[in-house]
C-alpha cells in the first residue's frame, strides 16, 4: 500500500541518518575549526613543517570522516518496520503480524485478526530520528568550533581571501626572495660586452637584450613544480637547485617554487638593431691611382668588422672585398678610413660601385647606398711605362697578343738606355718576354713584373717601398685590433722603422723627402721621436696610445708621399740630391775606416805643448794609406763635379770640399786622427749642404718646411687662429715613457728570481699580466 511504502521509507531515512550524522558532524567540525585557525591567520605563525602539515592534516581527517559516512550500512526492512512501529507507540506489532503465515488453527480468527492489525497499521506514524551526538560529544566540542567560526568570519571578513590562501599555502610568508634563498641573473650574449644583472625583489620593469639567458639558484627544496618561466618558456629547476632560460618574449620573467609564484618581473626584449654605416667625405683619388674613402660606423652593442665591396657596374663580375681596421674593440661610433692602392686592377679608370659594410657581433649587416666613381688609375709621365701599362691591358683582354708584344720587348731589352740601363727593369723584362712567348702563361705574375717594371721607371724604387711601408702599417693595425702581446708589437714597430727607412731613401731619390732633412734636423728628429714613442708604448701595453700615434704619423706620411699638383719634383734637383746623400755616406764609411785606424787616447800626449810621438809607419800602413787618400781624392773630386753641376751650390760644399782635401794630405802622412777630424767636419758640412738644398726645393714648390712652422712652447703646431695638438706635442715628454719602461723591466726582472717570495712573486705576476 503507498501510504505505508512511504511511512517504511521515512523509518529507514530516519536509521540512516541517525547512523551517518556522527562521522559527518565530526568533518564538519574540523571544517569550521580549520576555517576558524584560516580566518584568525594563525596557520602562518606556525613553525614552517606544522604550517606544512596542517591543510593535509586537516583534509585527510575530513577525507576520512566522509568516506565512513558514505559507508553507512543501510537499515533492513525489518528494522525499518520495528522502528515505525515503535515510534507509533502500538501495543502489537501489526507489520509483523501482517507479514505471518496461518500454520494451523482456524482460518476464519487468523482472518479477523489479520483485519484487525491492518486497521491499527494505518495509524503507524513515523517519528524524528533521535539526537545521537550528545553520547557521542559530552562536552559539545561541536559548538565550540561553530562558535569559533563565527568569531573568525566577523573578525577577518575584511581580508578573507588572503587569509584562507595563505593558510592552504605554506610557502606564502617564506623569504623565498633572500639572497641565500633566490637568486635570478639576467646574462647578456657575449657579443654585446654587457656584465650580468642581478634582479632585486620589488624591482621594476626590467629591459633586456634579445637573445638573453636569465639563470636563477635557490636553495629551497620542496614541492615539485619549481619552475623559472618566461612568455611560453619554461626550465625546471634541478636537483643542484638551478635553472637556466633563453628569453625569447614577454611579457614577464616568472619564479614559481611549489605552488607559490615566489617572484615576477616585467621584462621588455630590446631587438639588437643591425649597424649602420655611411660615407662622409666622397672618395677621392690621386695622381698615383690611390684611393681614400672616409667613413662614420656605429653599433648598438658594438661593431665587430667593417669593410668596403667594389664592384663594377657591369653584371656577373664578382666583387672586391676591402677589409677595413677597427680602432678598437666593440665600438658604439668609429670614423673609418680607406686607403687603397687599386691602380694595378683591372678596374683601374672604369666606373665602379663602392659599397660601405659593416657587421656586429650578432652577425647583422648594414650598408650604406652606393657610390659611384670612377676607380683612380696612375698617370705615367714616362713614355716606355705608360707603353707598359698599356700592353698589360691589353694581354688582358686579349692574351693571344702574347707574341706580338713579347716582341716589342725584345726591341727594347736591345736598347737598354729606353730604360736606364736598370737590371731591374731589364729583369723584369726578360722575364716577361720569356712568358709571353709559350702558348700559355701566368696572367697575374705577368701583369705584375709589367706593372713593376712599369712603376720602376717612373718612381724608381718608391712603390716597393710605399707597398712594404704599407703592409707594415697594416700588420701593426691588425696587431692592435687582434690583442697580440707587447713582444709581438715591438717586433712589427722594428719592421714599421726599416719600411719607413726604406720608403724615406726612395724619397729622396725622387726629390719628394718634404720633411726628413738629413740626420738631426727638426722634421726627422720628430719621427724619431715618434718611432721611439710607438716603441715604447708597445713595451709598456699602451694600445690606445699607440693607435692614435700610428694614426698621426700615418697621416704624416701621407702628407709627405704626395706632392701637390703641378708641384713634382725637379728631375735635376731630386737627382743632385741623390748623389749628394750617397757622398755623405761615403764620406761617412771613410771616417769610420779612419776612426778604427786613429791610435787610442791613451797615447796621446795631454799636454798640447808635448808634441805627439811619432812612429814611423811600416810599408803594409803605408801602402793602406795612401790607397784612403786616393779614396779620399775621389770622394773630393765627384764633390766638385757635383758643385760645378748645380746652378747655385750651397756654400757649406765648398767647405766640405776643404775638409776633405786636408783629410787627403794627413791620410797621405798616416795621421789617422787628425784625417778622422777633418773627415767628421767634412761629413757635417755635407749634411748642412743637403738641409740647404731641401729648403731650397721646398721653396721651388711653394710650401714651407714643416720644422718652420709656428709652434706654442707646448710644441704644438698652429691651426688657423688656434693651436691644435698635431701628435708631436712634447707634454708628456719622452722622459715618462723612459720611466715607464724602466719600471716594466724592473717588474720582469724581479718576477723572474726564484729566490723571492711566492706572495711577492704571485703580485708582480699580476702586474704584469696585462703587459
Amino acid at each position: 500500500m503507498p501510504t505505508l511504502s512511504r511511512k517504511l521509507r521515512l523509518a529507514r531515512l530516519a536509521l540512516l541518518w541517525e547512523r551517518a550524522w556522527p562521522p559527518l558532524a565530526a568533518a564538519l567540525s574540523l571544517l569550521a575549526l580549520f576555517l576558524a585557525l584560516a580566518l584568525f591567520d594563525v596557520a602562518p605563525l606556525l613553525p614552517f613543517w606544522l604550517h606544512a602539515a596542517l591543510t593535509p592534516a586537516f583534509a585527510l581527517a575530513i577525507a576520512v570522516l566522509v568516506g565512513k559516512a558514505c559507508r553507512t550500512e543501510p537499515p533492513s526492512a525489518d528494522e525499518a518496520a520495528r522502528r515505525l512501529e515503535r515510534d507509533s507507540h502500538v501495543a502489537h506489532r501489526p507489520l509483523a503480524a501482517l507479514a505471518d503465515d496461518l500454520a494451523t488453527g482456524d482460518p476464519v480468527l487468523w482472518q479477523a485478526h489479520r483485519d484487525r492489525m491492518a486497521r491499527d497499521a494505518q495509524h503507524l506514524r513515523p517519528g524524528w530520528p533521535d539526537p545521537v551526538l550528545p553520547a557521542r560529544d559530552p562536552l559539545g566540542l561541536r559548538f565550540a568550533a561553530l562558535l569559533l567560526l563565527i568569531l573568525a568570519m566577523a573578525g577577518g571578513r575584511s581580508d578573507m581571501g588572503g587569509r584562507l590562501a595563505r593558510a592552504v599555502d605554506p610557502y606564502s610568508l617564506r623569504p623565498a626572495l633572500e639572497s641565500d634563498t633566490l637568486e635570478v641573473w639576467i646574462v647578456p650574449p657575449a657579443y654585446t660586452g654587457l656584465g650580468q644583472t642581478l634582479l632585486k625583489p620589488g624591482q621594476g620593469a626590467v629591459t633586456v637584450p634579445a637573445g638573453s639567458m636569465a639563470r636563477a639558484v635557490t636553495s629551497w627544496r620542496g614541492w615539485s613544480g619549481s619552475a623559472l618561466s618566461a612568455g611560453g618558456s619554461a626550465a625546471v629547476f634541478g636537483e643542484n637547485g638551478r635553472a637556466e632560460l633563453a628569453l625569447t618574449a614577454g611579457p614577464s620573467l616568472d619564479v614559481r617554487l611549489g605552488l607559490r609564484m615566489a617572484a615576477s618581473w616585467p621584462i621588455t626584449l630590446r631587438a639588437d638593431q643591425p649597424p649602420s654605416i655611411a660615407v662622409t667625405q666622397p672618395p677621392k683619388g690621386d695622381e698615383r691611382g690611390r684611393l681614400t674613402l672616409e667613413m662614420e660606423a656605429g653599433d648598438d652593442y658594438g661593431l665587430t668588422r667593417a669593410w668596403v665591396e667594389v664592384r663594377p657596374l657591369e653584371e656577373g663580375a664578382e666583387p672586391l672585398r676591402l677589409d677595413l681596421v677597427l680602432p678598437g674593440e666593440r665600438l658604439h661610433q668609429a670614423r673609418l678610413m680607406l686607403r687603397a692602392d687599386l691602380a694595378d686592377h683591372d678596374w683601374a679608370g672604369t666606373k665602379v660601385r663602392l659599397t660601405p659594410k659593416a657587421e656586429d657581433g650578432a652577425g647583422q649587416k648594414g650598408e650604406a647606398p652606393p657610390v659611384e666613381i670612377v676607380l683612380p688609375e696612375r698617370i705615367f709621365r714616362n713614355p716606355l711605362a705608360r707603353a707598359l701599362v698599356q700592353w698589360r691591358r691589353q694581354l688582358s683582354d686579349a692574351p693571344r697578343m702574347g707574341p706580338e708584344i713579347a716582341e716589342e720587348l725584345r726591341q727594347i731589352m736591345e736598347q737598354p738606355e729606353a730604360f736606364g740601363g736598370d737590371d731591374r727593369v731589364f729583369l723584369a723584362l726578360s722575364v716577361s718576354r720569356h712568358m709571353l712567348m709559350r702558348p700559355e702563361f701566368e696572367r697575374d705574375r705577368m701583369r705584375s713584373l709589367l706593372w713593376y717594371a712599369a712603376t720602376r721607371l717612373e718612381d724608381g724604387g718608391l712603390p716597393a717601398a710605399e707597398k712594404s711601408l704599407e703592409d707594415a702599417r697594416s700588420s701593426l693595425e691588425r696587431a692592435l685590433a687582434d690583442k697580440a702581446d707587447a713582444a709581438e708589437l715591438s717586433r712589427l714597430v722594428d719592421q714599421l722603422e726599416a719600411a719607413l727607412e726604406q720608403w724615406m731613401e726612395a724619397l729622396a731619390e725622387l726629390g719628394l723627402d718634404q720633411s726628413l732633412p738629413p740626420e738631426g734636423s727638426a722634421p726627422a728628429a720628430d719621427l724619431s721621436d715618434m718611432l721611439d714613442q710607438l716603441r715604447g708604448m708597445a713595451e709598456t701595453g699602451d694600445r690606445e696610445g699607440l693607435r692614435r700615434r700610428l694614426e698621426q704619423l700615418s697621416r704624416l706620411m701621407a702628407e709627405m708621399g704626395t706632392p701637390q699638383k703641378g708641384q713634382g719634383g725637379d728631375p735635376a734637383a731630386a737627382e743632385a740630391m741623390r748623389r749628394l746623400r750617397e757622398l755623405t755616406q761615403r764620406q761617412q764609411d771613410l771616417l769610420d775606416r779612419s776612426f778604427r785606424k786613429a791610435p787610442p787616447e791613451d797615447q796621446v800626449a795631454p799636454d798640447e805643448d808635448t808634441p805627439k810621438p811619432r812612429r814611423k809607419p811600416s810599408p803594409r800602413e803605408a801602402a793602406e794609406a795612401r790607397k784612403e787618400a786616393a779614396e779620399q781624392k775621389a770622394l773630393r773630386q765627384a764633390l766638385e763635379q757635383l758643385g760645378k753641376s748645380m746652378p747655385q751650390p750651397p756654400d757649406s760644399l765648398a767647405e766640405a770640399e776643404r775638409s776633405m782635401r786636408g783629410a787627403e794630405s794627413s791620410l797621405s802622412e798616416g795621421e789617422w786622427a787628425e784625417a778622422a777630424d777633418q773627415q767628421s767636419e767634412a761629413v757635417k758640412r755635407l749634411q748642412e749642404g743637403a738641409r740647404q738644398m731641401i729648403e731650397r726645393m721646398e721653396a721651388a714648390r711653394g710650401k714651407g718646411a714643416p720644422a718652420l712652422l709656428p709652434r706654442d712652447p707646448f710644441g704644438r703646431t698652429l691651426n688657423g687662429s688656434t693651436f691644435a695638438d698635431d701628435g708631436r706635442t712634447k707634454v708628456p715628454g719622452r722622459s715618462d715613457t723612459m720611466r715607464a719602461r724602466e719600471i716594466l723591466q724592473e717588474l720582469r726582472r724581479r718576477s723572474g728570481q726564484p729566490h723571492r717570495p711566492e706572495p711577492e712573486r704571485d703580485y708582480l705576476k699580476r702586474l704584469l699580466k696585462p703587459f
